[in-house]
């Protein structure tokens, strides 16, 4: 798909007045205030607005924009270069093009994203660790054992390997399962450097996302996710080994999970502060939980969501340390230096 874009002035289509491709595809462009957007998820106030000044779209309320090619593509749910293909005929050709395609309407874009366990696992079984990756992982106490049976991996050259996912899976698919992304109105890897990528999996052992870490520490942008697709629990089959009653350390993020599963603990990790889902609470309902937060104001919020979630179930506990330590790794750390 990428590969036809050369045969379309990309630049000459997203020129055209914005107000006249949006009559091509019948929408009313209103003076000032915005419209309801065509993908359906608007409830209360118009979130899709035009700005004719820049020639160019965006709706607040589930964050498509950009230029005339990207509306078509998202009006009528179709590819980039297929868009290119309706305004080409319409605007330059000899007749009007008239769409076959049935227009899809989702609720919230996030509809058409999911993960992809048959293509994930085909990255897991192709993919080793390297041994810059491992002393990386080593450095930070993690041992060769516990590194095996998370099963992580990493991507040293992020164009070659993209380019084996290409030949072996459809760009659609892959696309819709976070792993190429839509850049500057171009398909493009998810990953773009050295990364270590951690999988996560379900109950079943089925692998159902793929977070990234660049291997470079000095730089802003450590942690990648998958775009657009829901992210899980890490760690989360582990439960699968604990019986009524045990102990289950909540951790924030991958690093303090595995830290924490080096040490003996069972642990399961939550990306982010704000990502502890109502929904997770069922998964532990028979275990005695201890949340492992940060020590920083993330880490108190993180800590009171969970508290929040099981409120009406059972009492949450605190996994407490040294404030001049930032999370459990560097204060776990600290006692083996200390010895």
């Amino acid at each position: 798909m990428v590969r036809l874009m050369k045969h379309y002035d990309i630049e000459k289509l997203n020129a055209i007045g914005i107000s006249e491709v949006a009559n091509m595809l019948g929408i009313t462009l209103p003076a000032k205030k915005g419209i309801t957007c065509f993908k359906g998820h608007d409830s209360k106030s118009p979130s899709l607005h035009f700005y004719l000044n820049t020639n160019s779209f965006y709706c607040f309320g589930c964050g498509i924009g950009s230029k005339n090619i990207n509306l078509v593509k998202e009006y009528y749910d179709v590819f980039f270069v297929e868009a290119c293909k309706i305004l080409e005929d319409h605007f330059y050709g000899n007749y009007t093009h008239k769409i076959t395609k049935k227009k899809i309407i989702y609720k919230n874009t996030l509809e058409i994203f999911s993960y992809d366990s048959e293509v994930y696992q085909w990255i897991l079984d192709n993919l080793t660790l390297s041994k810059r990756g491992l002393d990386y992982l080593k450095l930070r106490g993690f041992s060769e054992e516990t590194i095996k049976n998370q099963k992580i991996f990493d991507i040293e050259n992020p164009n070659t390997f993209f380019n084996s996912l290409r030949e072996k899976w459809d760009e659609d698919r892959l696309y819709k399962c976070g792993l190429l992304k839509m850049y500057q109105d171009e398909l493009t890897k998810c990953w773009w450097r050295h990364t270590i990528v951690f999988p996560y999996f379900n109950l079943d052992n089925q692998v159902i996302y793929l977070q990234g870490r660049f291997l470079d520490d000095n730089i802003d942008l450590r942690w990648v996710n998958l775009p657009n697709v829901k992210s899980s629990i890490y760690n989360l089959q582990i439960l699968n080994e604990c019986i009524h009653g045990e102990k289950i350390y909540i951790c924030e993020g991958i690093t303090d999970t595995i830290t924490m599963l080096e040490n003996g603990y069972k642990a399961v990790g939550i990306m982010g502060s704000n990502n502890f889902k109502k929904e997770y609470i069922y998964h532990f309902m028979n275990f005695d939980i201890y949340v492992v937060p940060d020590n920083d104001n993330g880490g108190d919020k993180f800590y009171k969501n969970i508290v929040d979630a099981f409120s009406l179930y059972k009492s949450i506990k605190r996994v407490t340390f040294d404030k001049k330590f930032n999370d459990i790794s560097d204060y776990i750390k600290g006692l083996r230096n200390a010895q």
